[in-house]
């Protein structure tokens, strides 16, 4: 039976890129490792940032931030964990606090009146905290997150014991990621459809193939309950 003959009853949404806007820490990420390679590879900028993250999206690179300090290594294990320990530890003074996305409070409600809501994605109790701080959470059905469980994204895995923690099959869930790689594939493979919100980080990268192609695409969380609505009435 496909998954389009099975009601759906539950949606998942992605923690960065979906319930949080990143952009604050995407712009302080890439001042912070930009410097930190500069210190090795004189003149690199953020504009050679982006461009070798650009490159790394490309590739689906499980962390797109690993795979720039690991270019600019040179394939010298030292240099990397050098850099890599750098950037942690200016990371760890640095990270903005949580900011929600613009609307997704106004999306929150009618699907909670028709569906359970559940998180999946990482930033454990501070993305509880958050939605509770903003009077969010008690639209969340399910409170698990990425730290809740052993196996973690882009593991296919992680998405059969998430929808199994919430009692229901992958097949009665709809996945809302903001990445192809993390996100959509992993999540179709398990049986689950999908929704890209297409922000961010991650908002230019593209299917290599059609079996990897979410079921709808927006642009940003406006929209999202009425495009659950749609696939939920597809059956």
């Amino acid at each position: 039976m496909g998954n389009s003959a099975v009601e759906i009853t539950t949606v998942l949404l992605d923690a960065g890129g979906v319930i949080l806007d990143e952009s604050e820490a995407e712009h302080a990420r890439a001042e912070i490792i930009s410097a930190n390679v500069a210190a090795l590879v004189p003149g690199y900028s953020v504009e050679d940032y982006r461009s070798d993250i650009e490159e790394a999206l490309l590739s689906f690179s499980p962390s797109v931030y690993r795979y720039v300090l690991w270019k600019r290594s040179d394939g010298d294990t030292s240099i990397f964990d050098r850099l890599h320990e750098s950037y942690r530890a200016e990371w760890g003074r640095r990270q903005p606090e949580l900011k929600l996305t613009d609307g997704l409070r106004e999306e929150l409600q009618p699907m909670s009146g028709r569906y359970s809501i559940g998180i999946a994605g990482q930033y454990g109790s501070r993305v509880l905290d958050l939605l509770r701080r903003e009077t969010l959470l008690d639209h969340f059905a399910h409170r698990y997150t990425q730290v809740d469980f052993s196996i973690t994204k882009p593991d296919p895995r992680y998405f059969e014991q998430i929808a199994s923690a919430c009692g229901v099959e992958p097949q009665q869930c709809v996945m809302v990621g903001d990445r192809i790689d993390n996100d959509v594939i992993p999540a179709k493979q398990v049986g689950m459809r999908t929704i890209r919100v297409r922000a961010g980080l991650h908002k230019d990268q593209r299917p290599r193939a059609p079996d990897e192609m979410p079921d709808l695409e927006l642009t940003g969380v406006v929209g999202l309950a009425s495009a659950v609505d749609q696939l939920a009435d597809r059956r």
